[in-house]
């Protein structure tokens, strides 16, 4: 005789098979997401090969069944290597130049004329104060009177001045000294040895 299920056996059989139809479902949801970013995520090969399909495909508004070259996978679209935004600034940045340079040159030109003008500032300044400082010598009335003596040869009330013509010059002044005393040392000595024999004969 068949063995009828047990109610029991029969409701974990039902949950088995509804947990299975859920993973099942779950497995083919994850593999259609997965196909989904596969297909958003174009390479290389896929959009060249995309091109070439839209390529073969007729074109709508002419009508004709003309067919377009593919392209080829290998193809590489060359690099723009200069915008315009990059010529745009590349204009200003030269057009800037251009005036600061004249303005630079000149400022440099501007700073040495200033230097220069400062040096010479400070020569006339250190001038001046040489000519204060004489004019200050002038006050003094003993300046006056030296300075009266040696230029201009004036003498105070009851001075003499005397003019000596042909300076004799030192060594000729040594020299007369010296013959002037030798003959003084010779009599006194030659005095004293006749005094010294006289004493002897007495």
């Amino acid at each position: 005789m068949a063995r009828h299920a047990r109610p029991s056996e029969v409701g974990h059989t039902a949950a088995q098979r509804r947990k299975q139809e859920r993973a099942e479902k779950a497995r083919q949801r994850r593999l259609a997401e997965r196909e989904q970013i596969s297909g958003e995520i174009r390479t290389p090969d896929a959009i060249t090969a995309r091109r070439a399909k839209r390529a073969d495909k007729p074109s709508p508004s002419s009508g004709q069944n003309s067919r377009k070259t593919p392209v080829s996978a290998r193809t590489l679209v060359p690099e723009r290597t200069f915008s315009g935004r990059m010529i745009v600034l590349t204009i200003v940045t030269l057009v800037v130049i251009s005036f600061l340079v004249p303005t630079v040159r000149s400022y440099l030109q501007q700073r040495a004329e200033l230097n220069e003008l400062s040096d010479q500032i400070a020569a006339e300044e250190q001038r001046q104060d040489e000519l204060y400082s004489d004019l200050a010598r002038w006050d003094d009335p003993e300046y006056v009177k030296q300075q009266a003596r040696e230029r201009i040869n004036l003498v105070m009330p009851g001075e003499r001045r005397y003019h000596v013509i042909g300076d004799l010059s030192e060594a000729e002044v040594t020299t007369d000294s010296a013959e002037e005393t030798a003959p003084e040392q010779d009599e006194w000595t030659d005095q004293l040895w006749d005094s010294v024999v006289e004493s002897a004969d007495e």
